[in-house]
């Protein structure tokens, strides 16, 4: 279940999702982040449209889910963690999917996993804080993993030297390739911003990855 807090707001009206792996339902209740592209006209999540034009738009939230995984990964997340955050963005935008401003519904999910994103490293910094540090996983594994391995690591870390705002851009633009009149699009933003934004990120990432290389260590960029 979403539980309401300061960043959401919850309809009192449950939505209930059947799915064709598992009998039954699950019963969710109806959120919605604050702001975002949401309809200002739109007076409730249950507004009429036809049958077959909600379909097609749940298809179209449905075939975003591998991008919003990949994108979860890149902003910090584990896979798991960004399986389960792909999954709650689909529910929460599928029950406000009438209020949704056509065209709109990309953005808004990536609005909603980037809140989300947030949520999750908050839970799991604290978490990881009483846990302690992880150990490093015994056993050898070949050349060509390990590599692979480190390779990710070094993203990672750099990656990590970046505050979400200019993570989200550089994840958009270098890793899923998207151009910069799309990010702008997605994240609601100017181009100039998203240019600017672009450039600093690259200039961190850069100067993060260089001393990773050598060894050395690098602060992270997260906002709270």
């Amino acid at each position: 279940m979403i539980k309401p807090g300061t960043s959401w707001i919850a309809w009192d009206e449950p939505l209930v999702i059947s799915t064709d792996d598992a009998p039954g339902s699950t019963a969710f209740r109806l959120a919605r982040p604050l702001g975002g592209l949401v309809d200002a006209q739109a007076r409730s999540p249950c507004e009429s449209t036809t049958d077959v034009a909600r379909e097609a738009r749940l298809e179209e939230l449905a075939s975003h889910l591998e991008f919003l995984w990949r994108f979860a990964c890149r902003m910090g997340v584990g896979e798991a963690a960004a399986e389960d955050i792909a999954q709650e963005a689909f529910v929460v935008a599928a029950s406000r999917l009438d209020a949704i401003l056509p065209g709109k519904e990309r953005s808004y999910l990536v609005s909603v996993v980037v809140h989300m994103v947030r949520r999750e490293r908050t839970r799991r910094a604290r978490h990881e804080e009483l846990k302690g540090e992880p150990s490093a996983p015994a056993g050898e594994q070949p050349d060509s993993r390990l590599d692979d391995a480190r390779a990710r690591r070094l993203l990672d870390a750099s990656l990590d030297a970046l505050d979400d705002q200019l993570r989200a851009v550089f994840v958009l633009h270098e890793i899923e390739e998207e151009t910069m009149e799309d990010i702008a699009h997605l994240l609601d933003l100017p181009p100039g911003t998203v240019a600017s934004r672009l450039r600093r990120a690259r200039e961190a990432w850069k100067r993060a990855t260089e001393r990773l290389k050598r060894g050395l260590p690098v602060s992270g960029g997260r906002r709270p």
